[in-house]
């Protein structure tokens, strides 16, 4: 009767920490969080957006599906890099297909780290590896260019399931090689974003996030000639399905009349594997290996 107290205090520990071991739903879907995947373990991403209007005529005709890989080399160190296909016109039409996109390549480094706050520096290098001649394809594509990026990333933790993230960025954008057409430099522009996420459970996130970016020209693109200033209001919803295998879904939502000449709603859709390197994934169906009972101790007289 003695030990009985001590013993559901371990179940109920246990229960509340072991899921939260596992894959982590605390990321936002577009603003970056300061904890980074775990020493010894890799991240598999895939995600689709595309760009939508309420008159399906004027939906960008342009879908991209990223593939991705996160690793964490250190402790509070991460490095990630994207694979971008686009598919070019409308799926089912005759002119629809698929180009190679650019690689993005980042590094994440989080510097300050604390129960209730945390300060990240993520740098990234985007290879020109997508097409360039696509005049109506908005620089946060892959427009074929030779791209940078500096973030700092600051991130509240009101308490182990409210968050807040503030993001900080400064984007260079490189020149479209147009073919017979001139060149056209992209400009740069910065960017801020803000999300805060909550976890309902151990196994589903739900947030806000709001994106802002101001390119320091009216003319962004050949095409997109006035389109300088871009908000965005992202709802998100992640849920973990199993151990290591997290679903998301939201669809963004233009705020700016810059922007939503452009596109009015964005669709996004992705998942996340993370496993430890060192063991390998484990299938869904795979059950961690149940340990015997310890024998029972013989009540003391």
């Amino acid at each position: 009767m003695i030990a009985r107290p001590s013993i559901l205090a371990l179940v109920a520990a246990v229960s509340l920490l072991a899921p939260a071991a596992w894959a982590k739903p605390y990321r936002a879907m577009v603003t970056r969080t300061a904890e980074t995947t775990r020493s010894g373990n890799m991240e598999l991403g895939l995600r689709y957006q595309g760009f939508f209007a309420l008159d399906s005529d004027k939906s960008l005709p342009y879908h991209q599906v990223s593939p991705s890989i996160r690793w964490g080399i250190l402790d509070n160190l991460e490095a990630n890099v994207y694979f971008e296909v686009l598919g070019l016109g409308m799926p089912g039409q005759n002119d629809f297909e698929i180009a190679f996109g650019d690689i993005p390549l980042g590094l994440q480094w989080t510097f300050l780290e604390t129960r209730p706050f945390a300060l990240a520096a993520y740098a990234r290098v985007t290879f020109p590896t997508g097409p360039s001649d696509q005049d109506a394809i908005p620089p946060s594509l892959s427009d074929g260019t030779w791209d940078y990026e500096g973030t700092l990333v600051g991130e509240l933790r009101v308490s182990k399931d409210l968050r807040f993230m503030l993001n900080a960025s400064y984007l260079h954008q490189g020149t479209r090689d147009r073919g017979a057409l001139p060149d056209f430099d992209v400009p740069d522009a910065v960017q801020l974003g803000l999300a805060g996420t909550y976890n309902l459970d151990n196994f589903t996130l739900v947030g806000l996030e709001i994106i802002g970016r101001r390119y320091f020209e009216p003319a962004i693109t050949p095409v997109w000639t006035n389109n300088a200033n871009q908000v965005e209001i992202i709802p998100v919803v992640r849920h973990e399905v199993s151990p290591g295998l997290v679903l998301e879904a939201v669809a963004g939502i233009a705020v700016t009349p810059d922007l939503s000449s452009i596109y009015q709603f964005r669709v996004l859709l992705g998942g996340t594997y993370e496993f430890d390197l060192a063991s390998g994934p484990r299938l869904p169906e795979d059950k961690p290996e149940k340990s015997k009972p310890a024998p029972k101790k013989k009540p003391k007289r």
